[in-house]
């Protein structure tokens, strides 16, 4: 398994829930995918970039129903400083780059799961609405971040934290949004 491509782990594309995501552009509709996100980013902190993905996806299910949403008018204010979301964020909204981002490690909710890169706590703004966000009970699961804090004891323990990583973006891209993703 450690000389095999990556992305030959991810289950294949037409197994994907929910591929894509439908934004505008001023007065043009973009569809943006899963793929793209996954060529925009890379394969490092894939479970991140699947769950941003999700997470916008469920913001907009939740806050416009058939209102289009522009594409700059989707804002995170979150917890959680991992790469992967932060370029799923980007790759979406353009928020990072038009500075609708904002990662606050010391923000903290109880009902809320904390990684080493913070709290899954996400607050994303719609359409002039505002809702907090976080993964499914359960996800990421216990062994991911075990894996993470022992990642760089040896190979085997890299190898294992990439293969968590993996294993936890192919559950989301499993799940449609709403499985996903929680709303507190």
């Amino acid at each position: 398994m450690e000389n095999r491509d990556i992305s030959d782990l991810l289950i294949p594309e037409f197994e994907w829930a929910a591929p894509e995501l439908k934004l505008y552009e001023d007065d043009d509709q973009i569809t943006l995918n899963l793929a793209g996100a996954i060529s925009y980013h890379g394969l490092v902190s894939i479970g991140g970039l699947v769950l941003g993905f999700r997470l916008i996806q469920r913001a907009i299910e939740l806050t416009s129903g058939d209102i289009p949403v522009q594409r700059d008018g989707i804002s995170i204010y979150t917890a959680f400083r991992g790469r992967g979301a932060q370029d799923a964020f980007e790759y979406t909204c353009r928020a990072i780059r038009d500075h609708r981002y904002c990662c606050d490690i010391s923000l903290h909710h109880p009902a809320v799961q904390s990684g080493l890169r913070g709290q899954y706590l996400f607050t994303i703004r719609v359409n002039d609405q505002s809702l907090t966000l976080t993964p499914a009970e359960g996800y990421p699961p216990a062994s991911f971040f075990t894996a993470d804090r022992k990642s760089r004891e040896s190979a085997e323990d890299a190898l294992n934290w990439r293969n968590e990583k993996i294993s936890f973006a192919n559950a989301l891209l499993r799940m449609s949004p709403e499985q996903c993703i929680r709303a507190l």
